[in-house]
């Protein structure tokens, strides 16, 4: 009867709710040979900031937003219009340098991201530029820009698409965008909203037109598109020069000149492409490391401490002091003051100088190749898009339930500075209680949506790449599909396959195994 039991009804819930069915992780699909590919550690990475970024925004729905971002030892300002009495000085230890990572470096984040798709989406293309294969640059940036929109894109309307539903059964507010008179007028409204976000002719973005009216945290995916552009456009203006020195040359002008103009993310882009560049004429990675100096070994070092400190700089803000920070501002050059006060300046040089730092140091890739953070990084796209819902659909009313077990009203940390020296305990209980419900529902959604979303968008891309092309891509293997925020779909068997013909694949976009993303 035992024997029964363990094979009966029982035992399929207990294989369905695993945690492998459930989040995807780990991963059933493994490598043949054992071996990562050398760039595996740039997909940990980017599920590292995804995963960063979705925790940001938990935060500043859980905490006072006013004040999320505030350094150790800030002072609130007085703000009457809000009803903020302002006056008291800030000492919780999580504001601390390197400590406030966790809590506020989204924005550093989306740097990471940038660097990161200028890295990823001409990796491919300099390797056969440095071969002298002109012909497969041409064809993989071809299928690399007509394919991009479709990939950026559609996952974007589909999940937009939800959440009009959400709002039209009343499961959140309106917000700016407004109920229509019929579901009818709302689906047209909606139609209108992904014409004005996806607009391909809009490369150069601002704050004003990168939002989507039903979901803002999808504006990063516009500026994601036209870096994408800067890219494909300086390879292919490149793509004769086998020259190292004299292709630096113009890659490093570009990345000069957009800093200058304060084009932050073409910056970002342009130094992921320079940086790309830099390490293919090392050799890969490995090789660089390998001959990298003691004296730069340590100067990597710094690096990666400095952009780790950056990537806590707090906002500039009415709300309250920045000490430790203030300082920053009076050297920020002035056409960058217009950018959130000038501190995506220093987001920037966050992302630049880990990822330039991690280059070069062993230890700090490997510990983005560890599985998990290739598994974010799998599922990284979709977790960020989805997080939102979770929170929204979940998180209200969790939160509900939790704030009102431990005496909170709108935030977890209301009255903080009336309250007694249980206070903070409580509210660390509180916290601690809403990640961990929050966090594996939102694997679990970013698991499933990648499954019915992601993957079906990419290969939407490809076949539509194929048919106006009449014939199946060339492409040995698609490696790294989407840049930054997107995983790859490789399939696994292509594996072993693809260690070796990374430097002859056609594709663009080259860079990771289908385990990272």
């Amino acid at each position: 009867m035992l024997a029964n039991l363990r094979s009966g009804p029982l035992s399929g819930w207990r294989q369905l709710l695993t945690l492998q069915t459930l989040i995807g992780y780990p991963s059933p699909i493994t490598n043949s040979n054992g071996k990562l590919r050398e760039t595996a550690w740039l997909d940990g990475l980017r599920g590292l900031a995804a995963f960063l970024v979705m925790i940001y925004h938990f935060n500043i729905t859980f905490w006072n937003t006013f004040y999320v971002e505030a350094p150790f030892g800030s002072i609130t300002i007085p703000d009457e219009k809000l009803g903020l009495p302002g006056g008291w000085q800030l000492w919780d230890f999580w504001r601390l340098p390197f400590l406030r990572l966790w809590m506020c470096s989204g924005h550093a984040q989306v740097s990471v991201f940038f660097v990161l798709s200028g890295i990823v989406l001409s990796w491919g293309p300099l390797g056969n530029i440095q071969a002298g294969r002109g012909e497969k640059v041409l064809e993989s940036l071809g299928s690399a820009t007509f394919r991009r929109w479709v990939r950026l894109y559609v996952p974007c309307f589909v999940i937009a698409g939800w959440e009009v539903c959400e709002m039209w059964v009343g499961w959140r507010d309106m917000g700016v965008v407004g109920r229509r008179g019929s579901f009818l007028a709302q689906f047209w409204d909606y139609l209108q909203a992904n014409e004005r976000f996806a607009n391909p002719f809009l490369i150069n973005r601002d704050a004003m037109n990168a939002n989507h009216g039903y979901d803002w945290t999808m504006w990063t995916i516009p500026y994601e598109f036209s870096g994408s552009m800067l890219v494909f456009v300086v390879l292919l203006a490149v793509s004769r020069i086998r020259e190292y020195g004299r292709r630096t040359m113009v890659l490093g002008g570009v990345v000069i000149y957009a800093c200058l103009r304060a084009e932050w993310n073409f910056w970002l882009f342009a130094t992921g492409m320079l940086i790309a560049n830099y390490v293919r004429h090392a050799g890969g990675f490995e090789e660089l490391t390998r001959n990298t100096s003691k004296r730069l070994h340590v100067t990597c070092i710094v690096m990666l401490i400095v952009g780790m400190l950056l990537a806590g700089m707090p906002s500039h803000s009415q709300f309250y002091t920045r000490p430790g920070y203030e300082w920053l501002r009076s050297i920020i050059p002035s056409n960058w003051l217009e950018i959130e006060g000038g501190t995506r300046f220093w987001w920037c040089w966050s992302g630049i100088l880990f990822i330039f730092g991690a280059c070069h140091v062993t230890g700090i890739r490997q510990f983005f190749e560890f599985s998990f953070m290739r598994y974010l990084g799998r599922v990284s796209y979709m977790l960020y898009l989805t997080h939102r819902i979770v929170l929204n659909v979940a998180g209200s009313t969790l939160r509900s339930v939790v704030y009102s077990f431990i005496g909170r009203k709108d935030v977890i940390d209301d009255n903080a500075e009336d309250g007694t020296i249980l206070h903070p305990l409580f509210t660390f209980m509180g916290y601690i209680v809403l990640l961990s419900a929050l966090i594996p529902m939102c694997l679990i959604v970013a698991h499933w949506t990648e499954m019915g979303i992601d993957k079906p968008s990419t290969k939407l891309a490809r076949r539509i790449d194929d048919w106006f092309i009449g014939s199946p891509s060339r492409e040995v293997v698609h490696q790294g599909e989407n840049g930054s925020l997107l995983p790859s779909h490789t399939d696994a068997t292509t594996q072993a396959a693809a260690d070796i013909e990374l430097l002859h694949t056609t594709n663009s976009d080259t860079v990771a195994p289908t385990s990272a993303r």
